[in-house]
């Protein structure tokens, strides 16, 4: 017996170079818009990131599902300004400024 999947890849199969690289741009759309579960965990501290990256720039942030909690210009003061605040457990993060050489050690 035939499952679905093995006709959908006898069909795919049957079809020219230029069908299958069309279909496999459609298939790769469609994963593209099914957002796993570890992107919806960090997806709005990096889209933050994205957002505030130049008015942070040269100071270290304290986030929190997608929101600034704190920020200083060493990442004690930004994660003791978090704790100020209640909370306990944030991304502390470093935005460098444009210019900035960025060195990550050995």
């Amino acid at each position: 017996m035939q499952t679905v999947l093995d006709e959908i890849t006898e069909k795919f199969l049957s079809l020219s170079v230029e069908e299958r690289k069309k279909m496999i741009r459609l298939s790769e759309e469609q994963e593209r818009r099914i957002e796993p579960e570890y992107k919806k965990s960090v997806s709005p501290n990096i889209e933050w990131l994205k957002i505030h990256r130049a008015e942070y720039a040269g100071d270290y942030v304290a986030l929190k599902d997608g929101e600034l909690i704190a920020f200083g210009k060493t990442i004690k003061e930004a994660d003791l300004k978090a704790k100020e605040k209640g909370v306990k457990k944030t991304l502390l993060h470093y935005i460098p400024a444009e210019d900035e050489e960025v060195w990550g050690g050995w």
